[in-house]
């Protein structure tokens, strides 16, 4: 493997492995919001509406608490490298309680957003239908919080089918939840959008069990004792992951409250609008689930490297991924633009609402050209434990550049809805570019002075 291309070759199939079944896995959970948009379109546009504003909430709240329980990633990833048994073991069981501690505060939090939703100029009949979806899904907080501790020892482990086969679970459940629970099939209550929600949250539950029994009892994992008796929370321990966490999980929060902000000036624009804008969104968040699943892989992969004392084959998986995560979103983007009416049409037979939503595609496919290259970057960074300056860059990138353009051109300015998607675009380049910048610079200090 002295060859650059055979080298190249044995780094993509490394990455593959781990990528590949995260990939699936994502796309399934995203399955899951496509059904329920789906499914909510053949009802009206309120519900769609309903389920739009909800889930955009609802996947604020998770993403925020997944960027805090993420650090567990590089932490486990560098102890597998240095092959330390004893704190692999620990860090599952402190990250179950933090898990814990942290869904108390992710459950106020989306009910407080839920008292909010008023102050922003949101349609009053989106506004209550939109409670209801919340009430019905935010009970299942926890559960979804604890899948977290399981889905990141695996994949720092470098094994992520787990999470492949307990989607393959959770996706079918979730389909016919909402088929009994959306339309009142079957002698189930008609419940609409809150039906969604509580399908969801039934199904995030499954899973959440199914992962940890899994993770528990497979003979791979025997020599860690994972099963031996948990240890009290170590609030000194809990501590260091959340520094390293906390970097993390505002930077995604940052991404994420930049989506769901837009998501809500979108109400502002009337029932079509938000239809055509969650469409729009739902389709360009498939096609990131690629890049998202090459990323976690990076962070896998650079982690371990660092771990066994190896900078140079750090550095060299961090540029091979990046570039991976970028080509993909090319071909994307082109797949995007061209095809973005028949796409649109799937989702519901309104024209008002395709027409919109094919608008709001070609803005999608355009950064679908940086978002590939932010999220790789920011893959390897958290490989190397780098996260201060990733959230410093991605608090400017999207709420200063990407804020400041949507309010000025979309809500204060001429091009309305279609501005709202411009202020994405920009805020999405600026955070590619700096991530990318700071990668190239880190890596090769660290390789010099290593």
């Amino acid at each position: 493997m002295n060859s650059p291309a055979a080298k190249a070759r044995h780094e993509l199939r490394a990455i593959a492995v781990i990528a590949l079944p995260v990939i699936v896995a994502q796309l399934l959970q995203m399955g899951m919001g496509v059904a329920d948009t789906l499914m909510a379109g053949r009802i009206n546009a309120l519900a769609l509406s309903a389920v739009a504003m909800g889930a955009a909430m609802w996947f604020f709240t998770v993403i925020a608490g997944l960027g805090l329980m993420l650090a567990l990633t590089p932490i486990i990833s560098h102890h597998v490298g240095a092959n330390n048994h004893p704190l692999i073991r620990e860090e599952l069981r402190q990250g179950v309680w933090l898990a814990l501690a942290l869904s108390v505060f992710q459950m106020l939090s989306l009910l407080v957003m839920a008292l909010l939703m008023p102050w922003i100029g949101i349609a009053p009949e989106i506004v209550a239908e939109t409670r209801q979806y919340l009430l019905w899904i935010v009970w299942s907080l926890p559960l979804t919080c604890l899948y977290l501790v399981p889905r990141f020892f695996n994949e720092s482990m470098g094994h992520t089918m787990p999470m492949l086969w307990t989607q393959l679970l959770m996706l079918p459940l979730n389909v016919l939840g909402n088929y009994l629970l959306m339309f009142g099939n079957f002698g189930f209550p008609e419940m609409g959008a809150s039906g969604a929600a509580l399908s969801t949250g039934i199904s995030q539950t499954i899973g959440c069990l199914a992962l940890f029994a899994y993770t528990l009892n497979a003979p791979r994992y025997a020599p860690y004792r994972l099963r031996q008796r948990m240890t009290r929370p170590d609030w000194a321990h809990i501590g260091t992951i959340v520094r390293l966490g906390i970097p993390i999980s505002i930077g995604m929060a940052m991404e994420a409250g930049m989506f769901t902000a837009t998501a809500l000036l979108m109400g502002r624009f009337g029932v079509d609008t938000v239809a055509g804008h969650q469409i729009a969104i739902n389709i360009a968040s498939i096609t990131f689930m690629i890049p998202l699943g090459i990323s976690i892989a990076l962070t896998v992969r650079v982690g371990q490297a660092l771990g066994s004392g190896d900078p140079v084959a750090a550095r060299y998986r961090g540029r091979l991924g990046i570039a991976l995560c970028g080509g993909f979103m090319v071909v994307s983007a082109f797949f995007l633009w061209l095809l973005r009416e028949p796409l649109a049409s799937l989702y519901t037979p309104n024209p008002a609402v395709i027409t919109l939503a094919a608008q709001f595609l070609v803005y999608a496919a355009v950064f679908q050209l940086v978002d590939g290259l932010q999220v790789g970057a920011m893959g390897v960074l958290r490989g190397y434990k780098d996260t201060k300056v990733p959230m410093l860059v991605t608090v400017f990138g999207y709420w200063v550049v990407g804020m400041g353009l949507s309010l000025m051109l979309g809500v204060f300015g001429p091009m309305g809805p279609a501005g709202l998607w411009a202020g994405l675009v920009g805020g999405l380049a600026v955070a590619a570019i700096v991530l990318n910048v700071r990668f190239w610079r880190l890596t090769r200090r660290v390789a010099t002075r290593l």
